[in-house]
């Protein structure tokens, strides 16, 4: 009786050695993002310049499958900041930088498609109506990795939606300029 138990218990415990050494690995990366710089976009938009920080410790989780190549990721950043400001005006606003999940199906590859989501509050005009906030899921394409392995993605313009739920405010342009200009 003693031998079966012995067997049994070996039996339940070496498909999760033999698993954790040949199955998925995952890898965790801090990541220090102290990115400045002028939008184009929102520039010609409002008609004011306007620059775009973005400061925030990432954690980033990277989920390798059995060939090694990256299958999923996933991107927290607690605390981080997105602000829009205009040096013309001296305004500014911040919201949250929110959390990510990458998923690059077989793995990812130059060329090969990645889904990403963003959910939670993607952003809010103090003073100005309801908050964008929900689900928004696109796909992107791997154009390249970083030097710490991490795909870098070309998000096609956020042009291949696949979900995109919860709140979103219209006029989210006209607010966001009116927070940077209006007296």
């Amino acid at each position: 009786m003693r031998y079966l138990a012995i067997l049994l218990g070996v039996a339940l415990v070496a498909p999760g050695v033999v698993g954790a050494s040949v199955g998925a690995q995952a890898q965790q990366l801090d990541i220090h993002i102290d990115d400045h710089f002028q939008d184009e976009f929102w520039s010609e938009t409002c008609g004011v310049d306007v620059f775009i920080d973005i400061v925030a410790d990432v954690k980033v989780t990277l989920v390798y499958n059995r060939s090694g190549l990256v299958v999923r990721e996933t991107d927290k950043a607690g605390g981080g900041t997105i602000t829009f400001r205009s040096p013309d005006t001296g305004k500014l606003f911040s919201f949250p930088f929110q959390p990510s999940q990458w998923e690059y199906g077989a793995g990812a590859v130059v060329g090969s498609d990645v889904i990403v989501s963003f959910t939670g509050l993607l952003g809010h005009v103090p003073g100005f109506g309801a908050s964008d906030a929900g689900l928004f899921r696109f796909r992107g394409v791997v154009e390249g990795f970083d030097e710490q392995g991490i795909p870098e993605v070309d998000f096609l313009g956020f042009t291949d939606v696949i979900a995109d739920r919860g709140n979103r405010e219209p006029d989210s342009a006209a607010e966001i300029c009116a927070a940077l200009t209006d007296p």
